[in-house]
């Protein structure tokens, strides 16, 4: 799963993006790690990280509350970019400006 949503998903602001990852054994999962990156760019009305002159959480950028990144062993890279991509379709908003960044980290 990833995430980053601060008032829905426990993130700390948009740009720490959170990927929670099952730990199998035997078949099983046993356990589950958490990795948080921060991200220079993940659209929004600005370029980086929280804009000053931002009046909605919406103007910070992709909001995620919980996306499955890998479903049946397949990385849904479909998916994840529409969810970078979303704040563009919001008036004076930018999607990532950086794609292919965000999804190699």
């Amino acid at each position: 799963l990833v995430s980053n949503h601060p008032q829905l998903a426990g993130g700390s602001h948009l740009p720490d993006i959170t990927v929670i990852t099952p730990v199998f054994y035997k078949g099983e999962i046993i356990f589950f790690v958490a990795s948080r990156g921060h991200h220079a760019d993940i659209g929004g009305i600005a370029p980086g990280s929280m804009p000053p002159h931002s009046k909605t959480l919406e103007d910070e950028g992709a909001m995620i509350v919980a996306f499955k990144l890998v479903k049946d062993g397949v990385f849904q890279e479909e998916g994840i970019t529409e969810i970078l991509n979303s704040p563009g379709k919001l008036p004076g908003n930018f999607g990532t400006r950086n794609l292919r960044d965000n999804l190699s980290d």
